[in-house]
């Protein structure tokens, strides 16, 4: 049988080139909307202090991001080091493409590097992932709560209601996927060990069957959930760093921060990060709210940029060289 044909160049790169034009027209629309001196005006009085350390704290961030990676591989897990060497190749790779397809690189540089199985790399990918956005969840729970008084005044309390069922209803319900996925997976743990193959079902049997495992250890799934929020919290309140280094007075930093970065995540599968439109996009939507006027928000889009891009290539881009011709483990 003759193998399928591989598709022409022009498939593999048109979406890229229409979601990197979709990306230039949103900057085109918002950069019209304002004047680009009191952008430039703005982002000229950044206090570099600040600055400085919004970029060790998102930096300190992606570390314990790779630890838990190394984490949620079960025993015996491959060298820490090169764990985390790949998740930052994988990290550098989500800065150019768009619904975190690095992450499927990650995949394939666990498998062909650390020798781990497509399902349990997979189920790592999945454990990080899932841990991060319940985390997020919570966070973001916690903070329109703490913050109830005052959020109310600015949006209104029935806004706030609707913004906290949203919140709590998403979160609930990833949990309530993640606990059944591994009920699910301790049955298949429980079963006999079944020939394994290339076949879609063995694969979504062997990454129930691994994340379940990863999950159900009680030790191991303290530490991966204590260090998802440190993560958490620590991503946000880089960004949150961000008002006072623009010089930018906005109440309930960390809500603003958050409500962003969940708007940019939903945008990311579409606009890849790297032009930061859905960042840019999104501050202006969601600062509008905390009374930061438009060419405020896109100073704090091209701040965000900064916070988001450079950590993340200045670690990952190293780890990224030569990966392609790193040797897998032996035996």
């Amino acid at each position: 049988m003759s193998e399928p044909a591989r598709p022409g160049p022009w498939r593999r790169w048109l979406p890229r080139v229409l979601q990197g034009l979709a990306s230039i027209v949103v900057l085109w629309v918002l950069s019209t909307e304002v004047e680009a001196g009191s952008v430039a005006a703005i982002v000229g009085r950044i206090d570099w202090a600040w600055m400085a350390l919004a970029l060790v704290v998102k930096a300190l961030s992606l570390m314990v991001h790779e630890l838990r990676l190394w984490i949620s591989l079960n025993p015996p897990r491959p060298p820490l080091g090169r764990v985390v060497a790949i998740g930052f190749a994988a990290g550098a790779l989500n800065l150019v493409l768009p619904a975190r397809g690095g992450d499927l690189a990650c995949i394939a540089m666990l498998r062909r590097e650390c020798g781990v199985s497509v399902g349990a790399a997979t189920a790592s990918v999945g454990v990080v992932a899932f841990l991060e956005a319940a985390m997020f969840g919570l966070t973001f729970l916690a903070v329109l709560l703490a913050g109830a008084p005052r959020w109310q005044s600015v949006i209104g309390a029935e806004a706030h209601l609707q913004a906290v069922s949203g919140i709590t209803a998403v979160t609930l319900g990833g949990v309530l996927i993640a606990v059944v996925g591994v009920i699910i997976g301790r049955r298949f743990v429980a079963e006999p060990e079944a020939p394994s193959g290339p076949s879609p079902v063995a694969l979504v049997r062997e990454t129930l069957r691994q994340a379940s495992a990863n999950m159900t250890a009680p030790t191991v799934l303290a530490l991966n959930t204590g260090l998802a929020l440190v993560q958490v919290a620590g991503m946000v309140g880089s960004f949150a760093l961000l008002f006072p280094a623009l010089g930018l007075s906005v109440p309930l930093p960390m809500l603003a921060a958050a409500g962003i970065l969940a708007i940019s995540a939903v945008a990311a599968v579409v606009l890849p990060p790297s032009f930061g439109a859905g960042p840019a996009a999104a501050a202006v939507a969601v600062l509008a709210v905390f009374g930061v006027d438009q060419p405020g928000a896109l100073a704090y889009a091209a701040g965000w940029w900064i916070v988001s891009q450079v950590p993340a290539a200045l670690i990952g881009v190293p780890c990224l060289w030569g990966r392609g011709e790193r040797a897998p483990p032996a035996g």
